[in-house]
């Protein structure tokens, strides 16, 4: 699968040589990590997310019956927070369109990209789920940025 995805990779980008891919191997899922430079990021993701959403679907499509994949894409810290971690859970999903929102710890409701998720994707998400998360501006407002499910004795799922 690793190969599959770095042949495809390569036709996307500007830079092949700078492509990295890391393969996370759990019990029922395996997490494709792709690294490339800075300027191809853009075109691994395509507008509106369309290129990566098809890589994920040919993925899915190739890996049918075996173990879940998943298809990340790891971006270089491109500018910094302006606020610490916070804590939160997630308020709700849009699967199909790759976003949902977080309800922070101090009630407000934060807008989150999928892309922002960290070692998971979409489908691993529930409602109500723990998370941790930076705080960014984005062009449209306030985003979370860095996003990590956590389940542990420190966060209460309600």
């Amino acid at each position: 699968m690793k190969e599959l995805v770095r042949t495809i990779v390569r036709a996307l980008v500007d830079s092949p040589e700078e492509i990295d891919i890391r393969e996370i191997e759990g019990s029922n899922t395996r997490i494709l990590e792709i690294k490339v430079s800075q300027q191809d990021v853009g075109k691994l993701l395509g507008k509106k997310g369309r290129n990566i959403t098809a890589l994920r679907n040919i993925v899915t499509a190739a890996g049918k019956g075996k173990r879940h994949c998943v298809i990340e894409v790891v971006e270089e810290k491109p500018f910094e927070s302006q606020w610490r971690i916070s804590k939160g859970k997630i308020r709700r999903l849009f699967e199909g369109r790759d976003y949902g929102f977080i309800e922070a710890e101090n009630g407000r409701t934060i807008f989150f990209h999928a892309s922002s998720l960290q070692g998971v994707g979409m489908r691993s998400l529930s409602l109500h789920l723990p998370v941790e998360f930076e705080i960014e501006d984005g062009p449209k407002g306030i985003r979370a940025v860095r996003v990590v499910p956590k389940i542990g004795k420190d966060f209460q799922s309600q």
